[in-house]
C-alpha cells in the first residue's frame, strides 16, 4: 500500500484550499483554539465555522450546517464530543468531503470497547469513502508553507517557512521542536500531530513527504509503528529520495524465545528499528536538540563525496576536546598530509606541522587578509578531506571576529565542491544575531559541539547510504516451507535443525544419529578421528547443562562416553523424549561466532551475529539486521563486532575466513526470510570461522518453531530446572 499513496486526497488534508470547522464556539475550547490558529497563519482560502447558534465566531460568518455550506470544503476539521463524530464524518463523507482532522478524544484511546467500536467504524468509513483522516486525538496540523494551521499547538509567531517536516506522535514535543526551529530560524514545513493513527499512519505521512517538493528532510518523533512492514517499506522508498531524522522513544524487553534462544536476548524491538534505520540511511537521534540539529544539517549541506572531516579552530586545548568528543560521535578525521600542511602554514604565516583537528595557531593569525581562504582552500584541494567545518565559541549577540571569519565562510561556500560548516562550542548562542543565518547566507551553522558533530556523523553516513544503497529495496524472496503442517513440537533437535539447515545449503558439519551407545562406536569409526557425542532430544535445548555433550571422542570410546551422556541426561531429565545420540566431526580450529534469528512481530525476521560459544551471554557482542541483507550489509555486522578482531589474526593467530563467515551470513539472511513467519527463533552456536579459505562450519543448531512457542512455554519450567 506504501507508496501507492491510498488516501490520494491526503494533500487536501495537510494543504486544502477551503477548511470547515464542526465544534468551534465563542466561548473558547478546542474549536476556538484550532480556528483562531487558522486565522493567524495567514490562511488564503475559504473559512467556515459551522455553529448553528452564532452568526460570527473570530470575525468570521458562520453557517448552521456542513449541508448549509456553500461548497464542498477541501478538509473538515471535528472537535465535539467522541459520541458525535461519527455523525459528522458520515455526513462529510456523503457530501464527498475528501479529508477530516479530528482532534476529539474518547476512541481507542480511552481504553474501551466502545471507544474500540467507534474507531473501526471511522476506519470503515475512511476505506470506502477514501476520505483521508487525520487523528483522532490529535493536536492537529500545520503547514508553513501553504500559511494553513489548524492545531492547538503553540506554533510560535517567528517560526520560518522552510525545508524540514516534522511528523510526531507526541503532541508536547511536537510543541518543543517548533519552538526549537523559531528559536534558531530554522525553517519548518509541515508540523503533524498522528493522534490515533486510526486511518493516515505514520507510514502514510512518510510516503507523501517523500514526494512533496517542499520537504527536504523528512523528522520523526515515534513511540512505534502501527504497521511494521509498512513503515520499513515507506522508510525504505521515502530515504532514497530525502534524508529521514528519527526519534524512537522508549527501549524494549527482548523477544519471547529468550529462555532458550541466545538471539532473543540478543536483539529487541529497539534492536529491530536500529538495523532498520541503519540499513536505510536514517539518522537515529537521542533527543529533540540533536533531532534539529541533524535536520537543520542535512536540509541545507550538500552531500559529501566521502566521510573524512576536518575541523580547524583557533585554540590548541580545544582541538583536543573536538577530537575526544569526535571520536566518540564516531567522526572519522582525514590526514592533512604534507602538502597540505605546508599550504596552511603558508595561508596562516607560520612554520610547523598541523594535524587534525587543525590548530590555526590563534585568532589573530587566521582573521589575517587571506588566511582562512588560504586554509580552506588547501582543505578543499585535499582529496582525503570531504568536510569542513570551522568550531568557535560563538558569542549570542555578537563578536566582530566571529563576523568577519564566518562571512568569509559563506563567500567561499558558494562556490566550494565540498560541504562547509560552523559548528559553535556552545548551545544556545545561535539564537539572537546568529538565527538565521543559515536561511541567509546558505553556509551551515551548528551549536553545541557534542550534537554537533553528531550531526555531522549523521550527514556522513546519509551520503555513503546514498553512494552505496541498491538501485531498489530489497526483494522479497520466494516462500521455503520447510515443515508439516502436523508438526506439532515447539522446539527441533539439533539433528533436526541441522538438517534443515543443510538442505538450505548451510555448511553444518558431517554428522549421524545414534540410536543407541554401541551404534554410536560404529559411527564414530565411519567418521574417522575425534568427534563430539550431543544427546539429542527437542526436550532438552541446552545439551551442555544436563552433561548431555563430550567432545573429543574416539571410536575407542564412543559407547561408553554415550552411555555416560544418555545416563545425565535421563537422570536430569526424566520427562524427556530422548531420539539417541549425535555423532558430529570434530572442529578442532577457528574462532566461534553466533549466528542466529529471532522474529519481530513488527519487522518480522532479525538477524544476529556476534561472539559465539558460552561468552555469547556475558558480552553480547552483536550486530543485528533485518532478513534478507546484502553482502555489503553482512559484512558491515561483521566489522561492527568487537569479536571481529580475531578475523585477521589476533596475536601472531592465522587469519580467518571472514569472507566465508560474510557469505554464511547472507545465505542464513535469505534462509531466513524465505521461511518468514515458520520460526520464532533459531540459535546457530558455535559457528567455527576456520583459516582463511577453509570456510565455516555450524557445530550446533535449535530451533524454535513459531505458533507452539506459546503452548510450549507455559509447560518450560516443569521440564527444565535450569531455565
Amino acid at each position: 500500500m506504501t507508496g501507492e499513496q491510498p488516501f490520494p486526497a491526503a494533500g487536501r488534508l495537510l494543504a486544502p484550499r477551503s477548511v470547515a470547522f464542526v465544534g468551534v464556539s465563542a466561548k473558547g475550547g478546542a474549536g476556538n483554539k484550532m480556528l483562531n490558529s487558522l486565522l493567524r497563519s495567514g490562511f488564503a482560502g475559504q473559512v467556515w465555522p459551522v455553529n448553528a447558534n452564532a452568526v460570527e465566531i473570530a470575525g468570521v460568518r458562520c453557517v448552521p450546517s456542513l449541508g448549509a455550506l456553500p461548497a464542498v470544503p477541501d478538509c473538515v476539521v471535528i472537535a465535539i464530543p467522541a459520541e458525535s463524530v461519527i455523525g459528522v464524518v458520515e455526513e462529510a463523507a456523503a457530501m464527498g468531503v475528501p479529508a477530516a482532522l479530528i482532534v476529539s478524544e474518547g476512541f481507542a484511546d480511552a481504553g474501551t470497547e466502545e471507544g474500540r467500536r467507534r474507531q473501526e467504524r471511522l476506519v470503515a468509513i475512511a476505506r470506502s469513502s477514501g476520505m483521508a483522516i487525520a487523528g483522532p486525538n490529535c493536536m492537529g496540523i500545520a503547514t508553513l508553507e501553504h500559511r494553513f494551521a489548524a492545531t492547538m499547538a503553540d506554533i510560535p509567531q517567528k517560526i520560518t517557512a522552510g525545508g524540514i517536516s516534522l511528523v510526531s506522535q507526541s503532541g508536547g514535543l511536537l510543541n518543543a521542536v517548533a519552538e526549537l526551529a523559531a528559536n534558531r530560524g530554522i525553517g519548518m514545513n509541515y508540523l503533524i500531530s498522528i493522534g490515533n493513527q486510526a486511518v493516515l499512519d505514520l507510514a502514510d505521512y512518510i510516503d507523501f513527504l517523500a514526494d512533496d517538493p517542499k520537504t527536504d528532510v523528512i523528522a520523526c518523533i515515534m513511540e512505534g509503528a502501527k504497521d511494521g512492514r509498512r513503515f520499513r517499506v515507506a522508510v525504505e522508498r521515502a530515504s532514497r529520495k530525502k534524508p529521514l531524522v528519527i526519534l524512537k522513544l522508549g527501549q524494549s524487553e527482548a523477544g519471547q524465545a529468550a529462555t532458550l534462544a541466545h538471539t532473543g536476548t540478543l536483539a529487541g524491538k529497539h534492536e529491530a528499528y536500529e538495523a532498520m534505520f541503519r540499513a536505510n540511511g536514517v539518522a537515529s537521534v537521542l533527543s529533540l536538540d540533536e533531532l534539529v540539529e541533524t535536520a537543520a544539517l542535512l536540509s541545507t549541506a550538500p552531500l559529501p563525496p566521502g566521510n573524512r572531516v576536518c575541523l580547524l579552530t583557533v585554540s590548541g586545548g580545544a582541538t583536543s576536546l573536538i577530537g575526544d568528543l569526535g571520536e566518540r560521535a564516531g567522526v572519522s578525521f582525514g590526514p592533512i598530509g604534507a602538502e597540505t600542511g605546508r599550504r596552511v602554514g603558508e595561508a596562516l604565516k607560520v612554520s610547523r606541522s598541523f594535524g587534525n583537528p587543525l590548530d590555526t595557531v590563534g585568532m589573530p593569525r587566521l582573521r589575517q587578509e587571506g588566511a582562512i581562504e588560504g586554509v580552506v582552500g588547501a582543505l578543499l584541494d585535499n582529496a582525503d578531506i570531504d568536510v569542513i567545518g570551522l568550531v568557535l565559541g560563538m558569542r549570542l549577540d555578537w563578536a566582530e571576529n566571529h563576523d568577519m571569519l564566518i562571512g568569509r565562510m559563506a563567500e567561499i561556500a558558494k562556490t566550494a565542491a565540498k560541504p562547509l560548516l560552523v559548528l559553535s562550542f556552545i548551545s544556545n548562542s545561535l539564537t539572537a544575531h546568529w538565527r538565521g543565518f543559515t536561511t541567509t547566507h546558505g553556509l551551515p551553522l551548528l551549536e553545541d559541539l557534542e550534537l554537533g558533530l553528531r550531526a555531522i556523523r549523521h550527514l556522513t553516513d546519509y551520503a555513503e547510504f546514498r553512494r552505496s544503497m541498491p538501485a531498489t529495496a530489497a526483494v522479497r524472496l520466494p516462500t521455503l516451507t520447510v515443515l508439516d503442517k502436523a508438526t506439532r513440537r515447539a522446539v527441533l533437535s539439533e539433528a533436526e535443525s541441522k538438517l534443515i539447515l543443510a538442505n538450505a545449503g548451510l555448511p553444518v558439519t558431517r554428522e549421524y544419529l545414534a540410536a543407541t551407545a554401541a551404534e554410536a562406536k560404529s559411527l564414530a569409526e565411519r567418521i574417522g578421528g575425534p568427534v563430539a557425542l550431543k544427546v539429542q532430544s527437542r526436550d532438552i535445548p541446552h545439551k551442555s547443562d544436563v552433561g548431555g555433550v563430550h567432545l573429543g571422542a574416539t571410536a575407542a570410546d564412543a559407547e561408553a562416553m554415550s552411555a555416560r551422556i544418555l545416563k545425565n541426561a535421563r537422570t536430569a531429565c526424566p520427562e524427556a523424549s530422548i531420539d539417541g545420540v549425535l555423532v558430529q566431526e570434530m572442529v578442532d580450529e577457528g574462532a566461534e561466532f553466533i549466528l542466529g534469528m529471532t522474529y519481530d512481530e513488527q519487522f518480522g525476521p532479525l538477524v544476529v551475529v556476534g561472539g559465539g560459544g558460552v561468552m555469547v551471554e556475558v558480552f553480547k557482542d552483536a550486530s543485528v539486521g533485518l532478513a534478507p541483507l546484502t553482502r555489503q550489509q553482512a559484512a558491515d555486522m561483521v566489522a561492527r563486532l568487537k569479536v571481529s578482531v580475531q578475523l585477521d589474526g589476533f596475536r601472531g593467530s592465522p587469519a580467518l575466513d571472514r569472507e566465508a563467515l560474510i557469505d554464511c551470513v547472507v545465505a542464513f539472511s535469505n534462509f531466513a526470510a524465505a521461511t518468514d513467519g515458520q520460526f520464532s527463533a533459531i540459535d546457530l552456536n558455535p559457528v567455527f570461522v576456520r583459516r582463511r579459505g577453509r570456510g565455516v562450519k555450524i557445530a550446533d543448531a535449535l530451533i524454535i518453531i513459531r505458533g507452539q512457542w506459546e503452548e510450549y512455554n507455559e509447560t518450560a519450567e516443569s521440564h527444565y530446572a535450569f531455565n
